[in-house]
């Protein structure tokens, strides 16, 4: 058992402080490590922790740890984890997206050390957006990647903004382990940590009556069960741990297949989450139709689907196809000895450390560009040069372990290098490589978290 760390998460004025500072009387007789992330250079909200002293804080501000400041926060949980804590709370800004924050622990030195919590998503019905605006694409995506969601400041709120709250919620997929309505912050310890096998989290608000069964949902290791059968239909589901990866091109090939019916009948209806070696995706099969989109959801990867048949069989072919989808051990670690550029029509190509070492106005030591950086560098414009790419559209950078970045803009991208060795030896795994992306600060066009990407293996070309 790892030590706890606990994601607090939600659009700014929701609560979280008031939630860290409830949490923190709870666990006086431990030695709690806070990590406070304000946006401004003020530190309001470690200030408002500070009367919970002798819990120790660390406000990193001016920056979102989950994009703009990662190696900020990896250098204070360095610091905390060296000085000894039992559990470690992080509030990110308002701003973040927690999905980054689970990837940058997930991938970070100290992950062996740390047990990731539930991610906590605290969320205000009066200001849930009927519109799409830039404050609704932040509060969706810090809803889609919550696993427990608490819906604050119910008290006051109205009829219809509770009305509509519980529209949005009730139809989410997946849905959270627990949706909480509550008032002042107030969050029964209890979810706090991952339910434990066989417990039920209910919707505290009196018309909330939906029940949620999470045997299945034991964090990390939840299986499937045997197909369902029902007016002249079969539904299937399976779930696979957050460590696994998938082929991309893989799941795509058998949906196409699942959508002809070779399966031995159509699936009429399809949903998955899955972790690909090119992001989070969600995939939808509906009216014939395949759908695919990036997902913030982290808890684990899974599928549904729903067949015109009562036989079962189609649904356990779909379940092995979906097996044989996995990356296995020996496919992820032969990735990661070459980078591949795959382009928008699907024309592979994969280039290797001698090959980035010839390029051109090569960069013999890095530190120049990136301080406290090292190692040798090929330039990525030389890279689309020498493979004849243009330097159009958008592009997703993949690594080793599953983790790719949101899209961006391949001008942008050419802007950075790819380190490829240390003095003659391949870079290191310890020091990011064997291939690490290095992007200058504030180039215009990269999205968060892309400007330092570990373990490159594909970089997947897209257009605009």
């Amino acid at each position: 058992m790892g030590i706890p760390v606990h994601i607090v998460s939600g659009f700014l004025g929701t609560g979280k402080t008031t939630a860290l500072g409830a949490r923190l009387e709870q666990l006086r007789a431990e030695r709690v490590a806070v990590i406070v992330n304000d946006f401004g250079e003020a530190g309001l909200d470690e200030a408002a922790l500070e009367r919970s002293e002798p819990f120790r804080i660390t406000n990193i501000p001016g920056g979102c740890v989950c994009c703009t400041a990662p190696e900020g926060f990896l250098q204070a949980l360095t610091a905390l984890l060296e000085q000894g804590v039992d559990r470690l709370l992080i509030e990110p800004t308002g701003l973040a997206r927690p999905q980054d924050l689970v990837d940058t622990i997930r991938r970070g030195p100290h992950r062996d050390q740390l047990e990731l919590q539930p991610v906590i998503v605290l969320l205000d019905p009066a200001r849930l957006e009927r519109e799409p605006t830039d404050e609704a694409a932040v509060v969706q995506q810090q809803i889609d990647a919550a696993d427990v969601l608490v819906v604050n400041r119910c008290d006051l709120a109205t009829a219809s903004d509770l009305a509509l709250a519980r529209r949005r919620l009730d139809a989410l997929w997946p849905q959270p382990l627990a949706i909480h309505w509550t008032q002042h912050a107030r969050i029964p310890e209890a979810l706090w940590s991952w339910p434990a096998a066989g417990a039920n989290a209910r919707g505290s608000h009196p018309e909330h009556a939906a029940a949620h069964d999470h045997a299945a949902e034991e964090h990390p290791h939840a299986e499937s069960g045997p197909p369902r059968s029902t007016l002249g239909h079969t539904a299937a589901s399976r779930r696979w741990p957050a460590a696994e990866v998938f082929s991309r091109s893989r799941l795509l090939a058998l949906l196409e297949r699942l959508r002809l019916g070779e399966a031995g009948a159509r699936a009429v209806r399809f949903k998955g989450i899955f972790r690909s070696q090119e992001g989070w995706l969600r995939l939808e099969l509906a009216g014939d139709r395949l759908h695919e989109s990036l997902s913030a959801f982290r808890r684990d990867s899974r599928a549904d689907a729903i067949f015109a048949t009562e036989s079962e069989r189609p649904a356990e072919i779909a379940m092995d196809w979906l097996e044989a989808a996995r990356l296995g051990p020996e496919e992820l670690a032969a990735l990661a000895h070459q980078v591949e550029i795959a382009a928008p029509d699907g024309t592979l190509r994969s280039v290797d450390r001698g090959w980035l070492a010839a390029l051109p106005e090569g960069v013999a030591d890095v530190s120049a560009l990136f301080p406290k950086r090292e190692g040798s560098a090929a330039r990525i414009s030389r890279v689309f040069e020498g493979l004849g790419l243009a330097k159009s559209g958008q592009a997703v950078v993949c690594a080793a372990d599953g983790f790719a970045s949101e899209p961006v803009a391949v001008e942008a991208l050419c802007e950075g290098v790819l380190v490829h060795s240390i003095g003659e030896a391949p870079l290191s795994e310890r020091q990011g490589g064997p291939f690490r992306l290095l992007l200058p600060e504030g180039v215009r066009g990269a999205p968060a978290g892309c400007a330092n990407v570990k373990g490159v293996v594909r970089i997947v070309l897209r257009d605009s």
